[in-house]
């Protein structure tokens, strides 16, 4: 959640839409607990996200930044925010599983 807080103010998103994208987010998200999964994203504090995605089994994964989520690396689709969500079947191999 603190990562939304701090990324969408920076991309012009209103303020009332942040707090209903973030009470939305809690009352839908699922919570998962993920193990520590290092050294899958370039970007360190991409981490725990690879590791929820992971943990979580997602299917896919939003981001602005594809480069930080080796597709590779990941069962998730990496898309990026309007980018049309792909209707294939979900890869099998993953790098931990």
């Amino acid at each position: 959640m603190a990562e939304y807080k701090r990324v969408l103010p920076r991309l012009g998103v209103h303020r009332s839409l942040i707090g209903k994208i973030v009470n939305l987010l809690h009352d839908e998200a699922e919570l998962v607990h993920s193990p520590v999964f290092p050294n899958i994203s370039p970007d360190p504090g991409d981490d725990p996200f690879c590791g929820c995605a992971v943990a979580g089994r997602a299917d896919f994964i939003v981001t602005l930044n594809p480069k930080d989520f080796p597709q590779q690396l990941l069962s998730a689709h990496v898309i990026r925010p309007g980018q049309r969500v792909p209707t294939t079947r979900r890869r099998k191999k993953t790098r931990r599983s």
